[in-house]
């Protein structure tokens, strides 16, 4: 990426920056939406002026297509529904999408996470179509859709292609129903070799790898995929579905002799790049193993609790300095302080004590936990979001200071008042590499 020289000032009355809240900021842009300075300075002219500007957030795990489900799923026909009756549902969906269902419900998707104060979308793509597939060109189709939705919304992308092969552990067969989601392993790996060559000299758009989930991907396929990344694009972000639920864990420990984190640890070279969603149900052990590789726990609170998961241990993993990250998985909330303050609340509702996450004085919970947040998101998705500083993407939010709940506050008790008790009425402004996206519904 060649250097281009600064095209747009920025002044922030406040800015989030990783070592806190500063005043009077100026945070310079280059052509490639970059960051090139970051400044204190009162007097500076500057092309656009913002209030309290924090870094946008990073949503590390969607399905769009699964936003098609919302208001449909709510009807429940027998006591034991959970994750697996819902799936069902699911499978009926996917079934229905083409390339022009996916781009346009994904627009209209992504608008609403930009207007919600999401600026980078992990999109694990797993609808590959509902079609014969032989070669890469159909799954690009549907993979080309959303990323052109992307660009039209003004989002930034990591999409995340997924292999998904089999219905089960040890090899079982796909069923009818997934069909939409299976490729053989070099159709796979062709579309992602599609995908680098369509979209490498694109700034907004990135591509890693998915396997599914250990239920859905064996042992051979997921060695090839993932010798592809070490040969082809070395330190892609990997993203996997791993715990979610206990039947999920009970097959993986009865079919191979380990549960699925333990199972991963021990075959797959997993670093600070990889992503495991939901890991719900992981033990303590597997927990300080993620912890100790530098990966990322995903988490989806609304979602998680939606489908009836279980409870991730998250303040003991806040504790223990582990990474996590925020996503909207079956996007049936879009709202990033909706999903940080489940979290929270959750621990607090668990241990009766308001400060369950441990957090020191420094700054106020809310600001702690969407920095936290924020790094896990930069560490999952590998790319240089999530902060505001030089080399980081220019992807800002400013909350306006003239809202009712930031009336004769600080920088600081606006933040809280943002997770805790706002949303997107407090967003007045959004810019993705230092731009206001096209698609912005505010």
């Amino acid at each position: 990426m060649t250097e281009r020289p600064a095209i747009k000032r920025i002044a922030a009355e406040w800015a989030l920056l990783p070592d806190g809240w500063h005043q009077n900021v100026l945070i310079e842009v280059d052509g490639h939406g970059l960051i090139s300075s970051v400044s204190s300075s009162s007097s500076a002219t500057s092309d656009q002026s913002l209030g309290v500007a924090i870094p946008g957030m990073i949503n590390t795990h969607s399905h769009a297509f699964q936003r098609k489900l919302v208001g449909r799923t709510q009807r429940f026909t027998r006591p034991e529904d959970d994750f697996w009756s819902w799936r069902s549902q699911m499978y009926k969906q996917a079934e229905l999408l083409t390339p022009d269902v996916q781009g346009a419900l994904s627009l209209e998707l992504f608008g609403d996470m930009l207007a919600n104060g999401y600026t980078t979308v992990c999109e694990f793509q797993y609808a590959h179509g509902a079609v014969e597939r032989t070669n890469a060109e159909i799954p690009a189709l549907m993979s080309s859709a959303l990323i052109e939705s992307g660009k039209a919304a003004g989002i930034r992308t990591l999409i995340l292609p997924v292999l998904y092969q089999q219905a089960g552990f040890a090899m079982r067969p796909s069923e009818r129903h997934q069909r939409p989601f299976v490729l053989t392993t070099p159709v796979y790996l062709g579309l992602i070799d599609h995908l680098h060559e369509m979209y490498d000299d694109s700034d907004t758009v990135s591509i890693g790898y998915a396997p599914h989930s250990l239920r859905a991907v064996g042992y051979d396929a997921l060695m090839e995929m993932l010798d592809h990344r070490a040969t082809e694009h070395p330190g892609a972000a990997v993203h996997i579905h791993v715990s979610e639920q206990v039947r999920e864990v009970n097959e993986c420990a009865l079919a191979t002799g380990r549960k699925p984190i333990e199972w991963l640890m021990q075959h797959a070279n997993i670093d600070s790049s990889w992503c495991l969603i939901h890991a719900t149900h992981a033990t303590d052990p597997e927990l300080a193993d993620i912890r100790g590789v530098g990966a990322t726990v995903g988490l989806c609170p609304t979602t998680e609790a939606d489908l009836g998961d279980g409870y991730f241990p998250f303040a003991a993993h806040v504790a223990a300095n582990g990474s996590f990250s925020i996503g909207s998985d079956s996007n049936v909330c879009v709202s990033p302080c909706e999903e940080l303050r489940l979290l929270d609340y959750q621990s607090r509702l668990a241990q009766r004590k308001r400060n369950a996450l441990q957090f020191d004085s420094r700054s106020g919970t809310g600001t702690q936990l969407y920095q936290l947040a924020l790094e896990g998101g930069r560490k999952a998705s590998c790319l240089p979001v999530g902060r505001i500083e030089t080399g980081s993407f220019a992807d800002i939010v400013s909350l306006s200071s003239t809202h009712s709940l930031s009336h004769d506050r600080s920088p600081d008790e606006i933040m809280n008042a943002y997770v805790y008790s706002g949303g997107k009425d407090m967003i007045e402004h959004v810019l993705v590499g230092g731009q206001t996206p096209n698609a912005q519904p505010l």
